[in-house]
């Protein structure tokens, strides 16, 4: 079974509304990345970069008129059918 798992930055301080909300640096993904490899018995098929506009367009609408982007980490992995019966991770995001 092909199954995908999430890792996006955490929030580390909120700003008020006309401010941006300060996030983890992307190395701080490929720690929780490697971290979460290390516990894992799966095969992995590709682990790739998303890059993602304007995913909030309330709040964006009223900031800056340059676009904001988010970026995260995507890993694709296969499970043997033979652990079927696991769903913990499918599909899931952190």
């Amino acid at each position: 079974m092909i199954c995908f798992k999430d890792f996006f930055p955490q929030s580390i301080e909120k700003k008020g509304f006309f401010s941006e909300d300060k996030y983890e640096k992307f190395s701080a993904l490929l720690v929780n990345l490697n971290e979460w490899l290390s516990q894992q018995t799966v095969e992995i098929i590709n682990i790739e970069t998303v890059v993602l506009r304007d995913i909030d367009d309330e709040k964006t609408r009223f900031l800056a008129e340059e676009p904001f982007f988010y970026q995260f980490i995507r890993v694709w992995y296969q499970i043997p059918d033979a652990d079927s019966s696991d769903t913990e991770d499918r599909g899931a995001t952190e």
